[in-house]
């Protein structure tokens, strides 16, 4: 899926929002502890998926892998549904990004090959693999029944790269707006100052380490990462 050193450095990248997820639920309670577990999830699998030494064994288990996912999937849209009858529609917040992270994990595990078996999807066929549905399509006599065969994999195969496309430009689009809330967050008035010289040295934090820029991290990792290796598998 990728050369060496790009699948190693997406391979950090994503084990570093695992780790940071980790961290998070440990710390965090409620639907905000799925939500962290869930993305750790989706991490460690894009760290596995990644890295060349156990991309084809991911693929050769992928079916459970996808099996993991799409557990997660329905856990967010439970979620999901809970907090809109609770809070309404327009409170979805980060569990509706659940279900879409965990769908896109579920398409792209589907995509990856494995030891002994092309990929599920007929997008795979054309990802430089060298077997597959596309493959297969190409090899076999150009009579009527394959000409068929060959025109329905490769409408297939343009369907799915549409999908992984618009899955990408949705993660990107989501970093982006998290980056821009952030900046304007940060942005805003100044916090009035401190009421006695003694309490300044207390209420001095580092800004590179408070809380919303740590979560700012780990949102452009996980979308960075999914966005990348989205684009990478539908090229």
């Amino acid at each position: 899926m990728t050369g060496h050193l790009l699948g190693w450095m997406l391979m950090t990248l994503s084990a570093g929002v695992a780790v940071g997820n980790l961290v998070r639920m440990a710390v965090a309670g409620g639907r905000a502890r799925f939500e962290a577990g869930a993305e750790a999830v989706m991490g460690g699998g894009m760290a596995v998926m990644a890295a060349p030494p156990t991309a084809v064994l991911y693929g050769t288990y992928g079916m459970w892998w996808a099996a993991v996912f799409a557990v997660l999937c329905l856990g967010g849209v439970a979620l999901s549904v809970r907090q809109a009858l609770r809070s309404g529609v327009r409170h979805l917040g980060h569990a509706a990004h659940v279900v879409v992270g965990s769908a896109a994990m579920v398409l792209m595990t589907l995509a990856m090959p494995g030891a002994a078996s092309g990929p599920t999807l007929a997008l795979a066929g054309s990802l430089g693999h060298g077997h597959g549905h596309g493959a297969t399509a190409g090899a076999v006599d150009m009579d009527a029944h394959g000409v068929t065969e060959a025109a329905a994999t490769s409408g297939s195969a343009l369907l799915w790269r549409a999908v992984f496309w618009a899955l990408a430009a949705y993660f990107l689009l989501v970093t982006a707006l998290a980056v821009r809330a952030r900046t304007r967050d940060s942005g805003g008035p100044p916090a009035p100052p401190a009421a006695k010289a003694r309490h300044r040295r207390a209420t001095r934090t580092p800004a590179m380490l408070s809380a919303p820029n740590v979560r700012l991290a780990g949102q452009v990792g996980m979308g960075g990462s999914m966005a990348t290796m989205l684009l990478m598998m539908a090229a």
